[in-house]
């Protein structure tokens, strides 16, 4: 498939000290954060859960602001940070939101950073022309 048009832009930074999780408590955390996101943030060192969520959040802010909605009609909790193998982080968004915002013919592009204590993350939406 090729693509076309970019569809949409967003960015978004989080300070990473915003996200400490003792201070949020796990109620907040399962609110904000996908079942599978929650999952693995349980089995982070205490060092890293604050990076990891704080990136989590960037990124899903920054791709409901590349849709051009904000959080109108998605939730953060439908939308997760996944990394593949080698590394790359993708976002993966449930099905009845998925379908429901036409995501089908949009190709998601995601790079998240850290610096200091910013999480930042920046989301190409693109649309697909169906072609090889």
């Amino acid at each position: 498939m090729s693509r076309g048009r970019i569809r949409g832009i967003g960015i978004d930074a989080v300070a990473i000290d915003r996200m400490d999780i003792t201070r949020m408590g796990m109620h907040v955390v399962s609110r904000m954060f996908n079942e599978a996101e929650v999952a693995e943030v349980t089995t982070l060192p205490p060092a890293r859960k604050a990076e990891f969520l704080a990136s989590r959040f960037a990124a899903k802010e920054a791709f409901v602001k590349a849709l051009g909605t904000g959080f109108r009609g998605v939730s953060p909790r439908d939308i997760a940070v996944v990394v593949d193998d080698s590394g790359k982080p993708s976002l993966r968004i449930e099905e009845e939101p998925f379908g429901r915002l036409h995501l089908e013919k949009i190709a998601i592009n995601l790079s998240v950073t850290h610096e200091g204590n910013l999480a930042i993350a920046f989301v190409v939406l693109e649309d697909i022309d169906g072609t090889s």
